[in-house]
């Protein structure tokens, strides 16, 4: 057979070929950002789609077995093996279909296989029902139709969503797909079934079997999107809820900062300090987030502290001074009465980052690595923000003079490895202090 009556034979399918072009390219102008080539992407899924490549894999897999049959290691000319041919060749052709799809369509991470897939399955769906070419082409635009109406609700949220489980819809896809190339299978071991003449002791249990396996996978698709959309409610959430946490944080710490008598931008000079130096330390996403909102609570327990010895213009006596340590111990008290690891973060740096790394700091005497990293870098961007600030006692320091402050304290006050951080990240801890000038 020539080449161009394998596609005079299978002409509905470029039909489906065109439709399947043209309406990713619907999705692609509805629902993703970049709307550039637009022609080629056309042409891309022509070529690609599942119904042109099955016609392709037709051609070379009925080619091979010839080549076999003509060389004589088959004697047998229609048997099990062509139909295992049959089978291989599409399948590797759906496999190579579905990657060339992914790959130009940017729909990674099996979004773009499983889109793919069900239009595998669609297609071969059709194949197993219909009994000609009429029956085919009715069977494909009703079952696109109630794919489309089944999955119109839930279009934009599966662009949008990165949370759903794509690879088990896809494994579930890759499932139907063989189940249903097997079923059509059953036409070419019986040839009877492919006549025009509709036998229902012929066709039902085929059809039946067919019409629930996908049934069976459009409800699990139908589960993964509701199952998905919990969860993204779940974190949605959260989200508000860590929100309305921090706000209550930053309030409290606002708070503390009026009592102290500090500028106004100081906690929040410190929180980015914080940040940035957790960064540069390898310290996760995550943990460099929680250590922003935490480092504005560091000292939170001066609320408990007179507002008198607070803002006292003059050295304070000794005494006053061992009440205004024992801040450390209430900042602790006062964030123990809550979980979560962003307050367990919070409480730890609340009463450690006055501990010194040579154990001469408070309240605890702790030294070296038994004070917690988090406590370790907040010292740092405490004291560097609080001698570059004025306080009602002193003038403040010029940034050198503080740089130089901190580097001298490497190994005696501070960590060394959090100095060795600050100093390479000084430039954007001098921008950082410029964006949130007093």
């Amino acid at each position: 057979m020539a080449i161009f009556d394998y596609f005079y034979y299978n002409w509905p399918k470029l039909i489906f070929a065109a439709w399947f072009s043209i309406f990713n390219l619907i999705l692609v102008v509805t629902y993703v950002k970049d709307k550039r080539f637009l022609i080629e992407r056309f042409l891309i899924g022509f070529f690609v789609s599942s119904a042109f490549m099955s016609i392709i894999a037709e051609i070379i897999g009925v080619s091979v077995y010839n080549i076999i049959i003509d060389n004589g290691l088959i004697t047998d000319s229609y048997n099990f093996f062509f139909i295992a041919n049959s089978i291989l060749f599409d399948c590797l052709f759906v496999f190579i279909g579905g990657n060339l799809f992914s790959y130009f369509t940017g729909l990674r991470n099996y979004v773009g296989a499983s889109i793919y897939m069900e239009y595998v399955c669609l297609e071969r769906l059709c194949l197993v029902v219909a009994t000609n070419y009429a029956n085919y082409i009715g069977c494909y635009v009703v079952f696109q139709f109630l794919m489309f109406v089944m999955m119109k609700k839930n279009l934009k949220y599966l662009f949008d969503t990165s949370s759903l489980k794509w690879k088990r819809i896809f494994m579930y896809l890759i499932g139907l797909f063989y189940t249903l190339d097997l079923l059509y299978s059953a036409y070419l071991i019986f040839p009877e079934l492919g006549t025009n003449v509709i036998n229902i002791q012929n066709v039902f249990w085929l059809d039946t079997m067919a019409i629930i396996s996908c049934g069976f996978v459009a409800g699990y698709v139908s589960i993964s999107i509701s199952e998905s959309k919990e969860h993204d409610g779940k974190i949605e959430y959260f989200e508000r809820l860590q929100r309305s946490q921090e706000d209550i944080i930053i309030t409290l710490a606002e708070m503390s900062e009026a009592k102290s008598g500090e500028t106004g931008q100081h906690v929040r000079r410190v929180a980015e300090y914080s940040k940035l130096l957790g960064t540069k330390l390898g310290l996760e996403y995550e943990e460099t987030e929680n250590l922003k909102i935490a480092a504005m609570m560091h000292d939170l327990g001066k609320l408990m502290i007179s507002h008198d010895i607070i803002e006292k213009p003059a050295k304070l006596t000794p005494e006053e001074y061992d009440i205004v340590k024992q801040h450390t111990q209430y900042g602790w008290d006062i964030l123990s009465k809550s979980d979560g690891e962003l307050i367990k973060m919070a409480r730890i740096i609340a009463v450690q980052h006055h501990e010194y790394w040579n154990g001469q700091g408070y309240p605890l005497g702790l030294s070296g690595n038994g004070i917690s990293i988090y406590a370790q870098i907040v010292s740092v961007a405490d004291v560097f923000d609080a001698l570059t600030s004025e306080r009602s006692y002193k003038k403040a320091w010029s940034t050198e003079e503080a740089y130089d402050e901190i580097v001298k304290q490497r190994g005696e006050q501070f960590s060394p490895r959090v100095v060795d951080a600050f100093v390479e990240c000084f430039d954007m801890i001098c921008l950082i202090r410029n964006t949130y000038l007093d």
